[in-house]
C-alpha cells in the first residue's frame, strides 16, 4: 500500500522490485524475440508459464524512454507509476516526450 500525497509527484523512497521485474521482463522478452530465441509472443508465454496477453502488454515497456527507466531503477518515479498502471496502459506512445507527459514525468 502506498500513501499518495496531493500532487502525486513525490518520488518513491526506494526502487519498487515489482516494477523493476516488469521492466526487466520487457527487455528480456524483447531480446528473445529479436534474437530469434523465441519465435512468437505465444512461444514466450508458454516458455515462461504466463498468458500471452500478459507478454503482449509487457513488451512495449522495453521501449520506455531511457530517463524513465533510470528513474524507475533509482526509485524516483512518480508514486502513481505502478506495475498495475503500466500493465493496464493501452498503446504506450513511441514518443519519449509523450511518455514522460502521460506517465507523470514533468
Amino acid at each position: 500500500m502506498k500513501l499518495v500525497v496531493a500532487g502525486g509527484s513525490t518520488p518513491s523512497a526506494a526502487p519498487d522490485p515489482k516494477l523493476l521485474g516488469l521492466i526487466a521482463n520487457a527487455h528480456r522478452w524483447c531480446s528473445e524475440l529479436q534474437s530469434g530465441d523465441a519465435k512468437s509472443v505465444h512461444e514466450l508465454a508458454e516458455r515462461h508459464g504466463i498468458h500471452w496477453a500478459d507478454v503482449s502488454r509487457t513488451l512495449p515497456l522495453a521501449f520506455l524512454a531511457p530517463d524513465i527507466v533510470e528513474a524507475i531503477l533509482m526509485g524516483c518515479q512518480p508514486v502513481d507509476l505502478t506495475v498495475t498502471r503500466l500493465r493496464r496502459m493501452q498503446n504506450l506512445p513511441t514518443s519519449w516526450a509523450h511518455q514522460r507527459h502521460i506517465l507523470g514525468f514533468r
